[in-house]
């Protein structure tokens, strides 16, 4: 407290109603190969099919094993962040030389025929909404180009793009006159055509001052590459400006890559530096057509044109756990480094699980061979000894409307699903395993059902089985991890109840940090930790608990080197994984007490 000097009344809040918080459970990540669009490098979170599909478009022959994962997931759970991986050689779409000028795309939309595509290293940044930041320009195709426009993400999706621009001199001719024909209204570069007229008129901006303009996206939603028929919709339509400190009525920043590139679907602008700040005379006389995107995709039954090295790039947005929260990383059958990149994440984040998929070779048509192929795969091939990872034995035989066919994919889209549904139907720390809670919904088949002793050899060496029951469905079978020893910490279940225990009680302990190392701090320590585990105790996460906070393990050698030291014991409650049914027949003039006592000491 302060020193007072004269006589006054002063007015102090002690606050000593720290709580421990509420932590999500079921946020899980997944990176999605080769898919149709999507944002590289970024986080992205989808709730539900409809953000999935309108974020990284339709399931294809390249990418449905990871869409139809995360879709398995989004069946259960509704927190999915996603992370597109592409080849490095994929190109961005987009438009070259002078805009104003209709450009024509070669027949298969690869390039113009007066210039190229840019690749992911032709930038300055690996961010594309940092593509205004390109300077001198030294990538572009034409340098004395005034604005320059791609797609948002590389692949061949960007050809099916077009854009118009409407400087402000264009924009007054076409909205001044009414009531005419489009023919009417021409442009320095010629008369400009129906649709973007009509567009233009459809758009109502009060554009200022020639600095601001107009950028209109047309563009499909729909994977023309199995199409013959193309239908474009006006999507976007940007009111933006060349000067910086442009605001508009609200006090909304209009510089166009301020706005464009933070917030549009389909495209990134560049203003070059004589147009930052100047009048801008540019207008098309149409809309003009992307081209040069490209996605160079060679295989789509494995991942040979795509470098591991990729995936585990869009992997690592996932590695600080201070930027982004999740609890569950899936798999979808990744190669072997790239699983080995995921339970390292997962080891060094300590806040969530792996789950990891075998090998489609090992279990589809194997018939017979399973467990072996299994068993040599989990002791060989993938060798892990870790709580942070469990891995899954099978395949799941699912329709892809999209493709008009029945795929296999991997189980652990669906698994992740399973631990959401559990947290939302009981706690994390109930096993995700069983009738009551990992009945798999919406799956054909499975590759195999394990009989009981093939499923004992599988739980023996950490592989979870999933089994198809008559008139109870498909279910998974197990909650191991990966973990070799005997402990506790070889289930799901205790992993993930001290995953949340641990996350909830560090991220409270932070209000702790630089306060008096004294019997006041220990104690309030203790009496915000103490309720908390009452809490879990009542939800049957644990058996009992203790928390030592005092001069027994606050020792002045500790005390000194400024550490404050809690230690919390807790009695995990366990799953009951094998239920002993005993049927005792008796003479009928038997003593049922009598009984129990013989019984009881075991038969």
């Amino acid at each position: 407290m302060a020193f007072y000097l004269s006589p006054l009344v002063d007015t102090n809040e002690i606050d000593l109603t720290t709580t421990i918080p509420a932590v999500a459970t079921s946020t899980a990540a997944l990176v999605i190969r080769k898919s149709w669009k999507g944002p590289e490098l970024k986080t992205h979170l989808v709730t539900n099919l409809e953000q999935l599909l309108d974020a990284f478009g339709d399931p294809d022959q390249y990418s449905y094993i990871d869409m139809m994962a995360a879709m398995g997931y989004l069946k259960y759970g509704n927190k999915l962040w996603c992370t597109r991986a592409m080849p490095a050689t994929a190109r961005f779409a987009g438009t070259y030389g002078d805009l104003g000028t209709e450009l024509t795309p070669t027949s298969d939309f690869t390039a113009y025929t007066t210039g190229n595509s840019f690749v992911m290293s032709d930038l300055a940044s690996d961010d594309p909404d940092a593509f205004h930041d390109e300077s001198p320009f030294s990538a572009l195709p034409t340098s004395g180009n005034d604005i320059s426009i791609i797609a948002n993400s590389r692949g061949t999706w960007g050809n099916y793009t077009k854009i118009a621009i409407i400087d402000q001199e264009t924009y007054s001719l076409v909205t001044s006159a009414g009531g005419g024909t489009y023919s009417q209204y021409q442009t320095a570069g010629g008369t400009l055509s129906e649709t973007l007229w009509g567009d233009v008129n459809d758009v109502d901006y009060p554009i200022e001052s020639q600095r601001e303009f107009l950028v209109l996206v047309r563009a499909t939603e729909q994977d023309q590459l199995n199409k013959t028929t193309i239908v474009y919709s006006l999507k976007e339509a940007w009111y933006v400006s060349a000067d910086e400190n442009k605001v508009d009525d609200e006090g909304k920043n209009i510089f166009a890559p301020n706005v464009i590139n933070r917030e549009s679907k389909y495209i990134r602008i560049a203003l070059n530096t004589n147009a930052v700040n100047n009048d801008i005379y540019i207008a098309t006389v149409s809309y003009e057509q992307f081209a040069g995107g490209l996605d160079d995709f060679t295989a789509w039954d494995d991942d040979s044109d795509l470098e591991d090295a990729a995936v585990q790039t869009a992997y690592e947005e996932y590695e600080n756990s201070e930027v982004i929260d999740i609890n569950i990383i899936i798999d979808a059958d990744k190669n072997l480094t790239v699983k080995q990149k995921i339970v390292d994440i997962a080891e060094d984040r300590k806040d969530c699980i792996a789950l990891c998929d075998c090998r489609s070779t090992d279990v589809i048509n194997q018939s017979g061979s399973e467990v072996a192929n299994l068993r040599d795969y989990r002791l060989g091939t993938f060798n892990q000894n870790s709580s942070y990872v469990a891995l899954y034995g099978n395949w799941l035989e699912m329709f892809d409307k999209w493709g008009a066919k029945y795929r296999w994919i991997p189980a652990t889209g669906h698994m992740a699903g399973i631990l959401a549904r559990t947290d939302d139907m009981s706690d994390p720390w109930f096993a995700p395993a069983g009738l009551n809670r990992a009945v798999l919904t919406n799956i054909r088949r499975l590759a195999w059902s394990p009989t009981l002793g093939k499923r004992d050899i599988l739980y023996k060496n950490g592989i979870n089985p999933l089994v198809s029951f008559a008139g109870q469905g498909k279910v998974a079978w197990g909650q191991k991890t990966m973990l070799d020893k005997s402990s506790a910490f070889n289930r799901i279940n205790i992993r993930r109840l001290f995953i949340v225990m641990e996350k909830a009680i560090s991220t409270a302990a932070k209000y702790f940090l630089f306060e008096p190392n004294d019997e006041f701090t220990r104690l309030s320590i203790i009496n915000m930790i103490e309720p908390f585990l009452r809490d879990v105790r009542g939800r049957r996460g644990i058996y009992d608990f203790m928390v030592v906070c005092d001069e027994r393990n606050n020792t002045a050698e500790r005390i000194d080197r400024q550490e404050l030291w809690v230690d919390i014991y807790v009695k995990s409650t366990k799953a009951a994984e094998f239920i002993v049914l005993n049927f005792i027949a008796t003479k009928s003039g038997a003593s049922f007490t009598e009984l129990v006592g013989i019984t009881g000491e075991g038969l």
